[in-house]
């Protein structure tokens, strides 16, 4: 198949350049008007530079990439529907409950498939707590802690990063990844929601809130905390601290989802049951990569692991929690 790339503004679509790259297809260029990253993709990979997206649409591609500016991405699936182009996008896809009904529109029609890059469901040591939880090692779900501190590096960050229209606020471009996964650990989807968005410093950017901190209850009643914030210090080693805590009635398990010092930043997982401390656990790769996943869509292959209706499903509680929290600006 062809593939382009169609807006590049965060180098997260470098994973899927890759993968299509090392699956045998043919890359045909990358359209952005501005070319700090797009440029050196370019370069990387020999392929033109276009600044008009209609070139790229001219080398008829049968899939687009996108890391376009977050709210420009609903756009982008519009015109990759009405041309009958395929389409995966570096999350969100939707920055707004206005846009909601786009995406539903996209997928009712079920012309395309719709990716977007829920990598942490393939992430190894995640990967295994779901195998986990669907074997009852846990026993049943009660709760889970989900953490996702993260390093601003505002010096670097491009202004449009800190804008609520342009880039979605920080629960539906950060937690996104945390909803996501308490829907697919859990089999269910958010019935309520609260929490608060907090806002402190950055005074020159009025609509930009660095931490968020969400209560959530579960149609089957599992109950959960994200938390999320833009505050781990620049002197960290890695992006940033992830961690999640599973709570069942037979054990209790703990991933850190950006390792330590000790693992050289590989994310890793423990857990405890019947041993009285916790202990590694084995990991069980994921099945399938995030690109080959799509691939298996379009292609109409049973048991992918992330399907248009779960892209829409994630969107909108996404949405929903960013629009349930209560906001609170300190002086």
């Amino acid at each position: 198949m062809k593939f382009g790339i169609y807006g590049c503004r965060h180098g997260h679509i470098g994973e899927f350049i890759g993968e299509m790259l090392a699956l045998g297809h043919e890359f045909t260029g990358i359209y952005e008007t501005e070319p700090d990253i797009a440029g050196d993709l370019a370069v990387r990979y020999g392929v033109p530079l276009f600044d008009r997206g209609e070139d790229l649409l001219a080398t008829h591609p049968d899939i687009l990439g996108t890391s376009a500016v977050n709210n420009q991405k609903m756009d982008i699936l519009e015109m990759c529907n009405q041309e009958g182009i395929h389409v995966v996008a570096d999350k969100p896809v939707v920055t707004s409950g206005k846009d909601m009904g786009r995406l539903e529109r996209i997928v009712e029609e079920g012309r395309i498939q719709v990716g977007m890059m829920l990598t942490e469901r393939l992430n190894p040591p995640i990967y295994t707590l779901w195998k986990m939880i669907q074997e009852g090692k846990l026993g049943d779900l009660v709760s889970f802690t989900i953490m996702k501190p993260h390093k601003l590096l505002a010096k670097t960050r491009a202004a449009w990063h800190f804008s609520k229209e342009e880039n979605g606020g920080i629960a539906v471009d950060l937690l996104v990844h945390d909803i996501d996964l308490l829907r697919w650990f859990t089999g269910s989807e958010m019935a309520a929601c609260s929490g608060y968005l907090k806002k402190v410093g950055y005074p020159q950017y009025e609509t930009f809130y660095d931490s968020a901190n969400a209560l959530i209850k579960m149609e089957n009643g599992v109950v959960a905390t994200l938390e999320a914030d833009w505050r781990m210090p620049d002197s960290y080693f890695a992006y940033g601290d992830g961690r999640i805590f599973c709570v069942g009635t037979k054990g209790r398990a703990e991933i850190r989802t950006t390792g330590d010092r000790k693992t050289n930043g590989s994310p890793y997982g423990l857990w405890v049951r019947d041993s009285g401390e916790y202990k590694r656990w084995e990991e069980v790769p994921a099945p399938t990569t995030l690109t080959r996943d799509f691939l298996n869509r379009i292609e109409g292959k049973p048991g992918t692991l992330i399907t248009n209706q779960e892209v829409l499903r994630t969107s909108r509680a996404a949405i929903q929690m960013d629009e349930s929290m209560e906001k609170i600006t300190m002086p």
